[in-house]
């Protein structure tokens, strides 16, 4: 195992050499310029500050940067130039009022061609399958949100209350199969496929994190040849995996489609749908365009997981670690709905609930990084040159960290969107806060590459949170030796790019016995609705 390390970084030497020589003609070039404004920590040659950067919690490092050099700095890693910001204004400077220049993605060396497409919609650059595929899930999230995603919601709320009551030490995978099944209903029409979906979905997210493979760092490993690569070996048995789950799905999709078997309320048979009406009646397509089509949806399909489980654990862990909001959300779901689950119809009128939701995703932030951009062309700020292809990160964790907008930011106080004088109240309260709009909302991105799910994990995220809240009491669990709470790091996490939380211990306490039974025959009425 020794020889096969060394023969690698050998291997690997002339690309560092190569980045060694890139990263000095770039500091030649930069001294004949002008003085900087933006500053930053102190670089090192080649490396930059990559060697005191943690992989697994890297916003805590991004935040004590902030806390000395400013709301925006710079610092590179391996001759990459970065951005980082940590302030919602200069965010909104560059990522959306100068959008068309800071709109690109950069590379993620462990994927394959992300950036030309057409397998993440997210990860692409901006060319004409980003356009066409961003149009059409656009479209489909906001056409199926005036429904209310046609109560498919709601029929796996039902589910998955009745999963924790009879099995409530899974509830963590439990709640990452749980999305998956919403999107896979909504997609395929399968919700069987729930936990391949979140399966799936976390391997992508392990591929595309600096906390996953050593090559997203260390980027000279990925041109080692592909005998010798361990990295791309394996990356291409997972994409391949990946898109042939998608097209089977799609072939599926289609064959129950022209057969009449295919509900409506999916986006596979909207899509199948709009080409009979452009006159493909038989929906006959070439293997390019089932590909784009079978990604487009496949890609709609997987990341409905990741952006709402995490935060959806979070939220649970919240309540647990603050039992007098669990409490107070608990009596205004009971004001409201008496003994029926919640619903969407109730959003307007539990703010407390919405409160405690929103207020989870800014104490533990999902995508703490933010998703990076990249400047597509060179450009100023502040009087200094940024140029083409640097990185610029808006820092969800230090944003959310700012003492004026959020004052006390390490703890947790929903009333800061209920009660007048504080920075981020609105009203009226019938609307806000919610995950959609309104202060404080930049968790969904900026500009043009804000996320498109932001309607669904609305919806899922309260039908979600407050069935359990309705149906449960969530507990501290005790050691059986001491009969002491047992406590937990509530900071540690998977440490990818949209983060979960590490499995914690909670206990889910019907709240009475007639609660209970109303969860079992809530399951019961929908129980022949889907296919488990």
């Amino acid at each position: 195992m020794e020889g096969v390390r060394l023969v690698i970084l050998y291997l690997a030497v002339p690309s560092l050499l190569f980045s060694a020589l890139r990263q000095i003609l770039s500091w030649t070039k930069r001294n004949n310029g002008a003085t900087k404004t933006i500053p930053g920590p102190q670089q090192f040659p080649i490396v930059g500050r990559v060697h005191d950067l943690d992989r697994f919690c890297m916003w805590k490092k991004f935040k004590e940067w902030a806390d000395i050099y400013g709301p925006i700095y710079r610092t590179s890693m391996m001759g990459q130039q970065f951005i980082i910001i940590s302030d919602q204004k200069i965010a909104e400077e560059l990522l959306v009022k100068r959008g068309h220049i800071y709109s690109g993605r950069p590379q993620i060396r462990a994927l394959f061609d992300h950036k030309t497409g057409p397998g993440y919609v997210a990860l692409m650059d901006r060319h004409d399958i980003w356009t066409r595929q961003r149009k059409w899930v656009h479209s489909a999230m906001a056409e199926f949100h005036r429904s209310h995603f046609f109560g498919v919601i709601e029929t796996e709320v039902k589910r998955y209350l009745a999963v924790l009551l009879l099995d409530p030490a899974k509830f963590h995978a439990n709640a990452r199969e749980h999305c998956g099944r919403i999107m896979s209903r909504l997609a395929w029409d399968d919700a069987s496929q729930g936990k391949e979906n979140g399966d799936s979905a976390d391997r992508t997210l392990t591929q595309m994190s600096v906390s996953g493979p050593i090559v997203n760092t260390m980027t000279p490993l990925w041109a080692i040849p592909w005998a010798l690569n361990p990295w791309k070996k394996s990356e291409r048995a997972r994409e391949d995996e990946q898109r042939a789950w998608w097209l089977n799905s799609f072939h599926t999709a289609k064959r129950r489609h022209l057969n009449g078997d295919l509900p409506k309320d999916t986006w596979s048979s909207r899509y199948f749908t709009g080409l009979q009406e452009q006159g493909n009646i038989n929906l006959e397509q070439t293997p390019q365009e089932e590909e784009f089509a079978s990604c487009m949806l496949g890609f709609q399909n997987l990341v409905g997981v990741v952006t709402i489980s995490g935060p959806m654990l979070f939220f649970l862990m919240a309540m647990l670690l603050h039992p007098e909001w669990q409490r107070k959300a608990q009596e205004e779901i009971d004001r409201v709905c008496g003994n029926r689950m919640p619903t969407t119809a109730d959003m307007a009128d539990l703010p407390i609930v919405r409160a405690c939701l929103k207020e989870t995703l800014r104490w533990r932030s999902g995508v703490p990084l933010g998703v990076p951009h990249q400047a597509e062309q060179d450009d100023e700020f502040r009087g200094e040159r940024i140029t083409k292809g640097t990185i610029v990160m808006a820092c969800e964790w230090s944003m959310n960290r700012v003492p004026e907008q959020y004052p006390d930011p390490e703890n947790f106080h929903p009333e800061r969107y209920l009660e007048k004088g504080w920075p981020t109240y609105q009203e009226p309260l019938s609307r806000y806060p919610n995950l959609r709009e309104g202060k404080g909302m930049h968790t969904f991105g900026f500009g043009r590459r804000t996320c498109l799910g932001q309607h669904i994990a609305d919806d899922e995220m309260f039908v979600t949170g407050a069935g359990v809240l309705w149906g449960f009491n969530l507990n501290k669990k005790k050691c059986v030796k001491t009969g002491k709470d047992i406590e937990f790091d509530s900071e540690a996490t998977n440490a990818h790019v949209i983060l979960e939380p590490l499995p914690f211990p909670c206990e889910f306490q019907p709240r009475s016995a007639e609660r209970a039974a109303q969860i079992l025959s809530g399951y019961a009425e929908i129980r022949d609705q889907i296919r488990t």
